[in-house]
């Protein structure tokens, strides 16, 4: 019997308008009215994600930044797995390169040290997520994004980086250079920090997170804190950094547009994220289709 769910976010519970559909809200509601417990695993902070779904009339536990925070319902602050300075400095160095842009999330805020730059690499993230969202929706989503993350935009990151009233949570890196420049990055990133996670959110960048903090992590942790078993737990998801929940849960679930490592991994597949595949997967599971 499945008594937790947890979803991703962005290319899985929001749709390619990057909004959560009266049908996906409709079926998240209707499994918590029937006892079963969901939460949310993403590679956003906090104030860019629970902030969707706190509007909805959504209440549930929040784990960000690819599980390096978690919250409960309540907001509250449950861990954080963050990175150490020395690890920071290391990644800053292999990643500074002309044609790659960083920005570092901690767990009191985003940082970035060029507007211009964020906002073009952040559009072609988007843009590769949601792929027939219309370019000027795309725009305002854009604004939207960029007006709710609240980025301090710094000369460089060596301040930031020598504070100790700040956890260091992710460090992201984007290009446009193609698939092969990243997969040189992310040997030359694993082969500098030994004590680091790499994963993505899209087809342009690496999300560097402390070796600890996976979605997988964040999930069995919650499990275990409610007495859950991994067969009583279904976890939806549609891209690289899914995959560490995806396969720890016996019921892992990608979406019809999900990355083929995420479909590989799963058990299940469900509906796209434009075709409300998390209300389809969810009704399944109220339908004893799925147990």
């Amino acid at each position: 019997m499945i008594k937790l769910i947890v979803s991703d976010m962005d290319g899985t519970l929001l749709n390619e308008e990057i909004e959560l559909s009266d049908e996906n809200l409709a079926a998240i509601k209707d499994a918590q009215a029937h006892g079963i417990h969901f939460a949310i695993a993403t590679g956003r902070d906090y104030q860019t994600g629970y902030t969707i779904v706190q509007e909805r009339g959504i209440n549930c536990s929040f784990f960000g930044l690819n599980g390096a925070i978690g919250y409960d319902e309540d907001g509250n602050r449950l861990y954080t797995k963050n990175l150490k300075p020395s690890t920071v400095q290391t990644l800053l160095h292999v990643l500074d390169r002309d044609d790659v842009h960083v920005n570092i999330m901690t767990d009191k805020g985003a940082y970035s040290t060029n507007y211009e730059r964020e906002r073009e690499y952040l559009r072609h993230v988007l843009s590769d997520i949601n792929k027939t969202l219309a370019p000027e929706r795309l725009e305002e989503k854009l604004d939207l994004f960029l007006e709710q993350h609240n980025i301090t935009y710094l000369d460089n990151f060596q301040e930031l980086i020598r504070r100790d009233d700040e956890e260091i949570l992710k460090v992201s890196a984007q290009t446009t250079a193609g698939e092969e420049m990243l997969t040189e990055l992310k040997d030359s990133l694993l082969q500098a920090a030994d004590d680091i996670v790499i994963t993505a959110s899209s087809a342009m960048n690496l999300e560097i997170n402390h070796k600890d903090a996976t979605k997988g992590f964040a999930v069995a942790t919650y499990a275990r804190e409610l007495g859950i078993d991994h067969t009583e737990v279904l976890t939806i998801g549609d891209n690289i950094n899914d995959l560490s929940m995806l396969e720890w849960a016996e019921h892992g679930t990608a979406m019809a547009n999900a990355a083929p490592e995420a479909k590989e991994t799963a058990a299940y597949e469900t509906g796209s994220n434009s075709e409300h595949g998390v209300a389809q997967i969810i009704n399944r599971v109220l339908a004893g289709d799925i147990y």
